[in-house]
């Protein structure tokens, strides 16, 4: 009779969600908040930064989202945005 392995069961992490708030055109300066704070934070999980109400719009996503990945591609953080969540996710490059 053979005996059956049995599986660990592990606890995912929940992913921590932040709401932007919708200040018009100055919603950016509260994005650059959330990624100063997440580079300070030590545990580095997945942040959500949610963007549901089109706080940052079709244009900004287009052209100035790529100048905002590399810049804080060097600081370590890595930026990806999700057109049907219509949020971004942020991750820790190690």
């Amino acid at each position: 009779m053979q005996h059956q392995k049995t599986k660990k069961l592990s606890k995912k992490s929940k992913i921590e969600i932040i709401d932007l708030p919708s200040d018009g055109p100055l919603t950016v300066v509260p994005l650059s908040a959330v990624l100063s704070k997440y580079l300070k934070d030590k545990s580095r999980h997945t942040v959500k930064v949610l963007n549901k109400e089109g706080q940052l719009d079709e244009r900004w996503l287009k052209d100035e989202l790529p100048y905002w990945q590399g810049i804080w591609t060097n600081h370590g953080v890595h930026i990806r945005y999700d057109r049907r969540q219509r949020s971004f996710f942020l991750t820790a490059i190690r």
